[in-house]
């Protein structure tokens, strides 16, 4: 008797579903991305697995593969200069360059398969000075665009990831808890100790925010490590909880980031790193994903097995469903006054779906300019709820939009810090 009133209590109450605010952009291949650079909103590459390379010029509407010439290659590294300038690594002694924004590559070395190094990450400060790392002990440094390189020792038998912050300081991360640092451009490095105890970390990637801040994360033991020092020292700030193994990190401002990595498991921090929630990407079904990048705190990208892209606009915002059965479908759209209001910094913002439709809701300025998207995806009829978070932004008076195939509704909210 107890099961069959609580399975009526089940149905007659709200149901409360989360989606994550992720869709799939169709990359035209199946080979898997392992990694994913932008130069602005609109324009950007991906590259993978058998050569593959893709360019998108409007935020991922549409990718266009393009020609590497090295269609028997895993390319794990891009580094984008500017609209024109690219250049792309691989393993087994590949490096490529663009000059036309990928039109055309350039094969500036292309190992035989099974030898030579493998080259994971590349740094470009300038059209003609770069980095590139990988196997061997060894880094290698252009100044003339990739028409010869000097090669330097670099203790991590493995390496990564580059980043320089400057023609002269610059860092490495990699295997077996390996972080590097030079002050001399890349001539001399130094090991710098990281803070894992005895835990296993190797570290695939870096993220920094400006001169100083960055983030790095361990592939094994899933912890999160913070410098405020461009490398000199670093802090083990966190543990992301549910992570297998975490292959990428990215923040796109002091307090939000994000991570990702096995099984298709993506986690997002709004506080700095020091906590993390899971982003539902089920349905999705992405083997793993490889690399991030996001443009600001709404609009990334996350790129991975089976050719997966997945693009968000409003920073993976959860979306609440809270009815959706026969009973409880609105005769009509309706958007509904946030609540609270006037608030700090959180709000929710309940509306009413009456046929399935293409849902935006936006949140605009007193000025009319475009603050952050919070819905943007096809929605069955029913009854819904969305977040604001407007930790980053000055209080004042702000409006968000209702829009459909055939309705549009705004409102007014106030933002009290």
């Amino acid at each position: 008797m107890k099961k069959i009133i609580f399975t009526l209590l089940i149905i007659q109450f709200t149901m409360l579903i989360a989606n994550a605010q992720w869709i799939q952009q169709d990359s035209l291949t199946n080979q898997a991305l392992l990694d994913v650079s932008f130069i602005n909103r609109n324009t950007g590459w991906t590259s993978g697995r058998n050569g593959t390379i893709l360019k998108t010029t409007n935020g991922g509407n549409n990718w266009i593969n393009q020609n590497s010439g090295a269609s028997n290659k895993s390319l794990y590294g891009l580094s984008s200069v500017n609209s024109n300038v690219i250049y792309c690594v691989g393993w087994f002694e590949t490096i490529l360059k663009s000059t036309n924004g990928g039109d055309n590559w350039i094969i500036i070395k292309n190992g035989l398969v099974g030898g030579g190094h493998s080259y994971w990450g590349v740094y470009f400060i300038n059209e003609n000075t770069g980095w590139i790392c990988g196997s061997g002990l060894i880094i290698f440094k252009t100044t003339n665009g990739g028409l010869s390189f000097d090669s330097t020792f670099m203790p991590i038998a493995h390496a990564r990831d580059v980043y320089f912050r400057n023609p002269i300081e610059g860092l490495v991360c990699g295997e077996g808890a390996g972080m590097c640092r030079t002050t001399d451009g890349g001539t001399s490095w130094t090991q710098i100790v990281m803070p894992v105890g005895n835990e296993a970390a190797d570290f695939y990637k870096m993220t920094f925010i400006d001169n100083n801040i960055g983030f790095t994360q361990g592939v094994g033991n899933n912890k999160v490590y913070k410098t405020t020092t461009f490398g000199i020292s670093w802090d083990s700030i966190a543990r992301v909880p549910g992570a297998d193994e975490s292959y990428c990190i990215f923040f796109s401002s002091l307090n939000t980031g994000y991570c990702a990595g096995t099984y298709g498991r993506m986690f997002k921090t709004t506080n700095g790193g020091y906590n993390w929630r899971q982003e539902n990407l089920l349905k999705f079904n992405t083997a793993f994903i490889n690399s991030l990048y996001f443009y600001n705190d709404s609009i990334g990208w996350a790129v991975g097995g089976a050719g997966k892209i997945l693009f968000t606009s409003n920073g993976g915002q959860q979306l609440v469903q809270i009815s959706n059965n026969n009973e409880q479908i609105p005769d009509k759209f309706q958007l509904f006054q946030n609540y609270p209001n006037p608030f700090n910094p959180t709000t929710k913002i309940e509306f009413n779906i009456a046929k399935l439709s293409d849902v935006k809701i936006i949140v605009y300025d007193m000025m009319g300019r475009e603050v952050q998207t919070l819905v943007n995806e096809s929605l069955k009829p029913g009854t819904y709820e969305t977040s604001f978070d407007a930790s980053q932004l000055p209080s004042g008076v702000y409006f968000y939009r209702l829009t459909t195939e055939n309705y549009s509704e705004t409102k007014k909210m106030i933002l009290m810090k």
